[in-house]
Protein backbone atom coordinates (compact mmCIF):
# COMPACT_ATOMS: atom_id res chain seq x y z
CA UNK A 1 0.00 0.00 0.00
CA UNK A 2 1.19 3.12 -0.92
CA UNK A 3 0.33 6.65 0.81
CA UNK A 4 1.21 9.83 1.53
CA UNK A 5 1.86 11.36 4.93
CA UNK A 6 3.37 14.53 6.86
CA UNK A 7 5.05 14.13 10.20
CA UNK A 8 4.78 17.11 12.02
CA UNK A 9 5.15 18.69 15.77
CA UNK A 10 1.47 20.63 16.88
CA UNK A 11 0.84 21.47 20.41
CA UNK A 12 3.65 19.35 21.70
CA UNK A 13 2.41 16.58 20.06
CA UNK A 14 4.20 14.41 17.03
CA UNK A 15 1.13 13.87 15.18
CA UNK A 16 1.30 12.48 11.10
CA UNK A 17 -1.28 13.46 8.62
CA UNK A 18 -2.93 11.17 6.18
CA UNK A 19 -3.72 12.11 2.51
CA UNK A 20 -7.03 10.46 2.00
CA UNK A 21 -9.96 10.74 -0.24
CA UNK A 22 -12.67 13.32 1.21
CA UNK A 23 -15.16 10.57 1.17
CA UNK A 24 -13.15 9.22 4.18
CA UNK A 25 -13.00 12.41 6.40
CA UNK A 26 -17.17 13.22 5.55
CA UNK A 27 -17.88 9.46 6.84
CA UNK A 28 -17.31 8.60 10.47
CA UNK A 29 -17.20 4.91 9.71
CA UNK A 30 -14.71 5.33 6.86
CA UNK A 31 -12.49 7.74 8.91
CA UNK A 32 -12.51 5.39 11.75
CA UNK A 33 -11.43 2.31 9.28
CA UNK A 34 -8.90 4.57 7.81
CA UNK A 35 -7.74 5.63 11.39
CA UNK A 36 -7.42 2.13 12.99
CA UNK A 37 -5.31 1.23 10.11
CA UNK A 38 -2.52 4.21 9.89
CA UNK A 39 -2.66 3.69 13.63
CA UNK A 40 -0.94 0.34 13.08
CA UNK A 41 1.60 2.26 11.28
CA UNK A 42 2.77 5.09 13.20
CA UNK A 43 1.74 3.33 16.58
CA UNK A 44 3.22 6.16 18.84
CA UNK A 45 1.68 8.62 17.01
CA UNK A 46 -1.71 10.48 16.79
CA UNK A 47 -2.96 10.12 13.35
CA UNK A 48 -4.52 12.81 11.48
CA UNK A 49 -6.89 12.15 8.30
CA UNK A 50 -6.71 14.63 5.37
CA UNK A 51 -8.49 15.83 2.18
CA UNK A 52 -8.62 18.65 0.12
CA UNK A 53 -11.69 20.36 -0.45
CA UNK A 54 -12.19 22.27 -3.78
CA UNK A 55 -10.23 25.10 -3.08
CA UNK A 56 -6.82 23.11 -2.18
CA UNK A 57 -7.33 23.72 1.44
CA UNK A 58 -7.40 21.07 4.52
CA UNK A 59 -10.03 19.22 5.61
CA UNK A 60 -8.96 17.44 8.94
CA UNK A 61 -10.40 14.39 11.15
CA UNK A 62 -8.78 14.05 14.23
CA UNK A 63 -8.70 15.77 17.92
CA UNK A 64 -10.50 18.95 17.72
CA UNK A 65 -7.80 21.25 19.56
CA UNK A 66 -5.27 19.21 16.57
CA UNK A 67 -7.62 19.73 13.68
CA UNK A 68 -8.31 23.63 14.50
CA UNK A 69 -4.56 24.19 14.75
CA UNK A 70 -3.43 22.41 11.38
CA UNK A 71 -6.60 24.18 9.83
CA UNK A 72 -4.73 26.99 10.15
CA UNK A 73 -1.87 25.84 8.05
CA UNK A 74 -1.86 25.48 4.27
CA UNK A 75 -1.23 21.78 3.32
CA UNK A 76 1.89 22.77 0.76
CA UNK A 77 3.64 24.16 4.00
CA UNK A 78 3.35 20.00 6.03
CA UNK A 79 6.51 18.08 5.06
CA UNK A 80 5.29 15.58 2.84
CA UNK A 81 6.79 12.15 2.11
CA UNK A 82 5.84 9.08 0.22
CA UNK A 83 5.54 5.96 2.55
CA UNK A 84 5.58 2.26 0.77
CA UNK A 85 4.26 -0.43 3.14
CA UNK A 86 4.08 -4.40 2.31
CA UNK A 87 0.93 -5.87 3.84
Amino acid sequence: MDFTAAIVKEQDATCVIVIVKSDVVENKYLAENAHRLFSKFFPLMTVILMAQDARGDGVFWGPDELVKALSKTKPEYFPWKQYSIKE
